[in-house]
């Protein structure tokens, strides 16, 4: 009798695609309830498994038993159901379009972010919420790597900022100018202007003077730029966001 090959599998890809399976199942089955007044469902799945734990750096993967092959571990499933209002109360919330996952910044070693991964931050938003209750994030790290590596907070954030703003850019929409008896009143309206309120930042300069900035949020920026500031023809204005985002515009006058 000849023996197949197994492979190493890994545990999370393994549960992902069995409960995609039932998931599919539960699709077939609200069809299945418009044409038929009696039909059948899985309750509960149990299963049995022969396996060897298999280490691969620093991850467990198992491998099946072969047919006769002995000295392997049984591993057992018991997946039971969960309603949406279940996972409502009791799961995280998804991510929001300016969450920024660990695993893309590119500037923080894959040994810290797999020691904060062990304690359950996987996002700015799990750092963020750790940071307002004065968790020790250097200490976590320290811990979790054997004293190896370090982490400071106020570093991550940068980098957090960062990997932010390439996500989420400044979009403009429209400008408006208003003309006002010393000043011109400049309205800018769009998108991912302000991503974090700050007392340096939005600033703006025309022509190298400083615009005074009335107003500024997600959406809109209102500035108050002195007319002796302005020239005939083109007027060279720049905005700094944040560290990470300037916009440069050229205006007619």
């Amino acid at each position: 009798m000849t023996t197949r090959e197994t492979k190493p599998w890994n545990l999370e890809q393994f549960l992902d695609s069995l409960i995609l399976e039932l998931d599919k199942a539960q699709d077939t089955l609200s069809l299945k309830g418009l044409t038929r007044k009696l039909t059948y469902t899985v309750k509960d799945v149990a299963l049995d498994l022969n396996i060897f734990p298999v280490l691969e750096d620093g991850k467990v993967k198992f491998q099946m038993a072969k047919p006769g092959e002995t000295g392997g571990s049984r591993i057992s499933f018991q997946l039971g159901s969960i309603t949406d209002r279940q996972i409502r109360e009791n799961a995280n919330e998804p991510p929001s379009k300016d969450d920024v996952q660990l695993d893309t910044l590119e500037d923080v070693d894959d040994e810290v972010k797999e020691s904060l991964r062990k304690v359950g931050v996987t996002s700015t938003r799990d750092l963020e919420k750790l940071n307002q209750r004065n968790v020790n994030i250097e200490n976590v790290v320290k811990e979790k790597t054997g004293g190896e590596k370090s982490l400071d907070y106020s570093d991550l954030a940068n980098l957090i900022n960062k990997a932010r703003r390439r996500k989420l850019s400044p979009q403009l929409s429209t400008l408006s100018a208003k003309e006002q008896e010393e000043a011109v009143e400049l309205t800018l309206r769009g998108s991912n202007f302000v991503l974090q309120q700050s007392a340096s930042y939005p600033a703006a300069m025309v022509n190298n003077q400083k615009a005074e900035v009335l107003h500024a949020d997600a959406g809109e920026l209102r500035l108050k730029v002195p007319r002796q500031a302005l020239k005939n023809g083109d007027n060279a204005l720049a905005i700094a966001l944040d560290p990470y985002a300037v916009m440069q515009l050229n205006l007619q006058s």
